[in-house]
């Protein structure tokens, strides 16, 4: 074992300290002098070991240097030179610092100030929602009540004027019994009248509507192609490219002309001369105001429109003029949507419902006409294969909506301009190359009627012309470009209008 005094601590030589004088040994060594221990103290005596005598001089103790501040021990030093006495504990710093809370007890305490005050905010509520949910029950009680004291009046009117009209009360029995009979008298004839007008007005009211519905149309559309010439009808079969074709003599009532006369087609936007029909038979009053709304929002996004805005007012002049010259969408749901509550007769319904309405009696007025071979879904013509009509149908739909003198007239506009009722104005051109001067296809003659374009439908016309009292109606659909309806118009009406000599110029 090495001793403690020559340990080497930290990589340096401890400092020099004197040696005590040598301790006398003693008289009886002991047997094993290899076993003893180099620290005295660490020396254990048996029981056959005699106790060494110690001398009873006295020791001078060593007296040890005080080391430099340089020189000064460290703590495994210190242990060194004194055995084994505890280390020192290092002071507290003044500069000590807090602890830090706990972060899971600092949220802890967090979650639970949320919820507390989560507990309050739902007992407020409940002490607060309670007077108010009792407060709303009894005013929906009281707007009930006043419900039912309106219409007790309107039942106990004809008693009060009973008691009016009876004999003033007497002692006898035989006045009050006279009283109340002519009292059940009284009621009983005016329970009659009531009952006897409630029945004229549901009379009046249906015969209205079948009135609205009655659609006159006298004409039998025959049918005559003896009319034209061998070469005339071979010169109209090989230059007429469209893939639908009717000319109609509306002087003679006939058929002159025709390809593909009865075969199912789709009409375009050609379907807004029957939702004009249908409109002006539900709305009579051209000056009538007509508010735009949201149903703007329902057409196609790529479809034509007449720019309305939802809030602007027109009339219903304006609006047809709106469907018929730029072939508004927006215009024909406005038409629809008014329509259909007006005929109704509810105007909150919906504007779903409201086509609907529109375009079932649109269905009927196409069949009174006789359009049998037509049915239509939206009021616009946008394309859907339930949508779908014939050029026959359309001769019978453009031959109607000549006999409204305000289709008529607005057909016939190459451009219009309005002032709006609540200020402002707005303008439109017809989209109809017939009656545009100075479109190329330009006719003196023409008068209308209707364009369409979609790409299941292809472009279409129906138009119409008059010379000198003698009108003809061409139906041109699904034609192959879209100016050559134009060209096959007018080439049938140059050959229709020389059955009566009649020059037909064009261009």
């Amino acid at each position: 074992m090495i001793p403690l005094d020559n340990r080497n601590t930290n990589g340096r030589q401890p400092p020099h300290r004197p040696q005590p004088s040598p301790r006398p040994q003693p008289q009886n060594p002991p047997a094993d002098s290899s076993q003893t221990s180099v620290h005295p103290q660490a020396q254990r005596p048996t029981a056959a070991r005699p106790q060494p005598q110690r001398s009873t001089a006295a020791r001078p103790q060593p007296q040890r240097p005080q080391p430099s501040p340089q020189q000064r021990p460290t703590q495994r030093q210190a242990m060194a030179s004194d055995g084994y006495a505890k280390p020192q504990r290092p002071a507290a710093s003044p500069y000590k610092q807090p602890r830090k809370p706990d972060r899971m007890q600092q949220s802890y305490k967090m979650y639970k100030k949320r919820q507390r005050t989560r507990r309050k905010m739902i007992r407020f509520s409940l002490l607060a929602g309670v007077p108010i949910l009792l407060v709303i029950i009894l005013i929906v009680c009281l707007h009930s009540c006043s419900k039912k004291e309106q219409a007790e009046p309107v039942q106990a009117s004809g008693s009060t004027s009973a008691t009016e009209n009876s004999v003033p009360e007497t002692t006898s029995s035989t006045s009050s019994e006279t009283a109340q009979h002519s009292d059940k008298e009284n009621s009983s004839q005016e329970s009659s009248q009531q009952d006897s007008s409630e029945e004229s007005s549901k009379e009046e009211s249906s015969q209205s509507e079948e009135e609205m519905l009655t659609y006159d149309n006298p004409h039998q559309y025959s049918i005559n192609y003896n009319r034209f010439s061998p070469d005339t009808m071979s010169e109209l079969e090989q230059n007429i490219t469209s893939g639908y074709v009717a000319l109609y003599d509306v002087t003679r009532d006939e058929i002159i002309f025709s390809h593909n006369y009865s075969k199912k087609c789709f009409p375009a936007s050609t379907t807004k001369l029957l939702t004009a029909i249908t409109a002006c038979r539900i709305i009579t009053d051209p000056n009538k105001v007509i508010t735009v709304g949201d149903e703007i929002t329902m057409i196609d996004p790529e479809s034509s429109i007449a720019y309305l805005q939802e809030g602007m007012q027109l009339t219903f002049e304006m609006l047809i003029d709106a469907l018929l010259l730029p072939s508004g969408n927006d215009a024909a749901y406005t038409i629809a949507v008014n329509c259909g509550r007006i005929y109704k007769n509810n105007p909150k319904l919906s504007n779903e419902k409201a086509v609907k309405a529109f375009m079932e009696q649109v269905n009927v007025a196409a069949e009174q006409i006789g359009a049998e071979h037509t049915h239509y879904v939206t009021p616009d013509g946008i394309h859907d294969d339930d949508h779908y009509t014939s050029a026959e149908d359309l001769v019978k739909i453009g031959d109607y909506a000549k006999t409204i003198p305000l289709i008529n007239k607005s057909c016939s506009k190459a451009y219009v301009e309005w002032d709006l009722v609540k200020g402002g104005s707005i303008a439109w051109s017809n989209s109809n190359k017939l009656v545009q001067w100075d479109s190329g296809f330009y006719s003196e003659y023409c008068d209308g009627l209707k364009t369409g374009f979609t790409d299941q439908a292809g472009t279409s016309v129906v138009a119409s012309a008059t010379m000198k009292g003698h009108t003809l109606i061409a139906v041109v659909m699904d034609g192959q470009t879209l100016y050559t309806k134009y060209e096959d118009c007018n080439l049938l009406f140059k050959k229709g209008f020389e059955l009566y000599d009649l020059n037909y110029t064009y261009g």
